[in-house]
């Protein structure tokens, strides 16, 4: 889970990079950023986006409710 705010560690950039070099066989690794707080929201698009994975949005409040729509995601 992140905020969303780098601001210590790797990058985006770090994220994208990574994503291109892997092996063409290698299955990706969803990745389901929950948007919480003032989470950059573009950036963490672009992680789930670049994954295979879903951006959830638990912004009104009801972080219970994202994760129980996550688990049943198929």
């Amino acid at each position: 889970m992140t905020d969303g705010e780098s601001n210590r560690g790797r990058v985006l950039a770090d994220y994208r990079r990574h994503v291109r070099q892997r092996p063409r066989d290698a299955e990706p690794i969803p990745v389901f950023p929950v948007l919480f707080g003032e989470a950059a929201e573009a950036q963490m698009r672009e992680v789930a986006e670049l994954s295979g994975g879903e951006l959830w949005d638990a912004r009104g409040g009801d972080l219970t409710q994202a994760f129980c729509q996550i688990r049943g995601y198929q």
